[in-house]
Formats: C-alpha cells, structure tokens, sequence
C-alpha cells in the first residue's frame, strides 16, 4: 500500500513554548494521550541535541541574540514554526531503528538547506507512541534575520515544501508520496476503500469526543468573567505597609479564578496533546480534519485569555498583598519554566496538596 509523507505544521508564540516544552521533552509524567509508553521514552531523541534546554527561555534568548532590529519582539508574535514529519505506521514498520533515524535526518536536512541549520531550534523524534514522528521547531529568520513567520512560511512555500520534500526524501531512498491537493482519492480497491472507511469513522468519534471536551473547557471559561481589580477594596495593615487587607469575600474569588484557572489550563493541555496525536496519526484521508484543527486554534486563543487572567491575579496579589500564586500553578500554567528541584520530603508534599486544595496562604 502506497504510503504518504505527513508534514504538518503549528504556530507557536511565546505563551505555547513551555506547555510544548514539556509534551516534547517529557518533562512531565501525567500524560493524557494514551499512545505514549512512558517505558519506551527512553528512546525519544533530538537530532539538535544541546540547542534548547528550556523551550520558552532559550529559544527567546537565540532571537534576542541573532535578529537584526533593536526592538523588542512583540508579544504576539510567531517565535516558532513547528513542524510535525511522520508517515503511516506501516511505512515505519518496513525500517529499522538506524533507517527510521535517517528518515527524520534527512527531513531536517532538507529545511537546514532552505531555511537555515541554526534556526532548527530542536527536533526531537518520538519513539514512544504509536507512529514515530519528529517535532521540529524553526524559528523563521529570514535572511537579514528579521523575524516573520507571516513571510517565510506563506501559503505558496507551504505548497512548495509539500513538493519538494516529498521529492527530496525520495532521492534519498524512501518511497513516500505527497498528499493530494484537497481531493479524493480515485480508483480504490475495495480493501482500500473498506479501510478508508473505517479510518474515517474512527476519527469523526474522535474529533466529536474533542469537541465536546472543549465545550466543557468553554462552560470553565464563561465562568471567569473578568473584574476591574480596582473596584476591590483595600487597605494597608498596621503592622506592614507592604501588605493590604481585602475583604473575605474579595478574596475568596480571586482564590476561586486561580483555582479554576489551573484546571482549565490542564484540561487544554490535555485537548492539545490528544489533538495533535490524532493529527499525528492522520495519512491523506486523515488529513482532512480541517474542522478540528480550527477548533484547537480557537482553544488557544482562549487558553490565552485564561492566561491574562492568571497573570493578572498573580500581580494583583504581590503589589497588593505582596504574595504571589504558586509556582507549581504559574509551571502548569505554562507562565514559568519548570523547576529542577531535589526531591520533596513526604512532609513537603503533603503540604503543597493542601495548598493546591485551598489556595495561597495569605
């Protein structure tokens, strides 16, 4: 069976860096996505080995560094353009570990050629789910290193990589094809035609099954409604002019709006991972979930709204009380990097559940 060349790709801006940090470099062990076998982990590995330790910090410290303009880089911008190169299960199954190794290399070869080998911040090859695939970040620099994701990966050099990948891998000694322009395929034998449906069934239960876990996320959200923080009332105390008292009721909902903050990140993180592993595992027919890929875009655009919103609690709470969220829920939150502490005492554990249950203590 005719096997096709899968190369998709995402967006990333600044505010995406970390949770895609985490999924990418399994920094964390609670893995919604079900096709990931934390036993096999071990033989993930990235082609750019030593580049990127910290996705959000060092990849913003290599534009600083290398992009022509004095200005800062607005914070909506584009900072990475990730791309996702996999191909069929069955297409894999035909290689063996050094091939299935050369086939990521020579992908990433082809964008060091065009778009430049230092700008390929990381491309880390996933062994541990289902389909072996290859995350592989670019930070779209053109030549007079200006920053615009917009101008180097407009629609036609999408179309063209399209093309000319497909191409360059075949040259290399693999036999994939490149997806059809947005047709059918014609001519199936029936065995292929039985399988396509069956495919297509499967993905349109899992595509209704997102779509109703993100209107859960959505009902979360309308639920956080944001409040001026000037209309809350405060005062300094007597015995520290760096602290303020609030009123019980003030404070118990800016408690509440972290606490429903983190689990509605968590619950977009988790959207995010079982979307793009649905992605991943998508051949030309599975390439046509256009609907679900609008929807992940919507729900980033929410998670960011939510991250406003947590942002805006966590200084509201240090100029006004001169305390600040945890940090376990700023790293979940995808505002701060993970931190790479020893291990906690039993003791020490405990007492973070609690605060997890009842918000900071003031």
């Amino acid at each position: 069976m005719m096997s096709y060349l899968v190369a998709r790709m995402q967006k990333m801006k600044a505010g995406n860096l970390v949770g895609m940090g985490n999924h990418n470099q399994r920094l964390t062990d609670n893995h919604s996505n079900k096709d990931i076998d934390t036993e096999r982990s071990y033989l993930n590995y990235d082609l750019v080995a030593g580049r990127t330790d910290n996705f959000k910090t060092d990849i913003e410290a290599y534009i600083n560094e290398n992009k022509a303009s004095k200005r800062a880089v607005r914070k909506d911008a584009v900072l990475v353009n990730e791309w996702i190169i996999t191909s069929d299960k069955d297409f894999f199954e035909q290689l063996d570990e050094a091939e299935t190794r050369k086939y990521f290399e020579t992908a990433k070869q082809y964008f060091a050629d065009n778009y430049g080998d230092e700008n390929i911040r990381y491309a880390v090859v996933h062994m541990d789910e289902k389909t072996p695939h290859m995350h592989m970040g670019i930070v779209p620099f053109d030549d007079d290193k200006k920053l615009s994701a917009k101008r180097i990966f407009n629609r036609e050099a999408l179309q063209r990589i399209q093309e000319e990948l497909t191409q360059y891998l075949k040259e290399n000694g693999f036999d994939v094809q490149r997806g059809n322009k947005n047709k059918e395929r014609k001519n199936l034998s029936v065995p292929e035609y039985k399988a396509m449906r069956e495919e297509l069934k499967k993905i349109e239960t899992e595509k209704q099954e997102t779509q109703a876990k993100l209107a859960n996320t959505k009902k979360q959200l309308d639920r956080i409604k944001p409040r001026d923080t000037k209309k809350i009332a405060s005062k300094p105390t007597l015995m520290n002019k760096n602290k303020v008292t609030v009123d019980k009721s003030d404070l118990a909902d800016l408690e509440q709006r972290a606490v429903t903050s983190d689990a509605y990140n968590f619950e977009k993180i988790h959207l995010e991972v079982e979307n793009h592993s649905l992605r991943n595992d998508l051949s030309e027919a599975k390439g046509r979930n256009y609907e679900l890929k609008k929807e992940n875009e919507r729900l980033q655009k929410l998670v960011g709204t939510l991250q406003g919103i947590i942002r805006n609690v966590d200084e509201f709470l240090h100029k006004k009380l001169g305390i600040n969220l945890p940090e376990k829920w700023l790293e979940r939150a995808g505002l701060k990097e993970p931190s790479k502490k020893a291990p906690e005492s039993s003791q020490e554990l405990d007492r973070h559940k609690s605060d997890e249950l009842g918000g900071p203590h003031l």
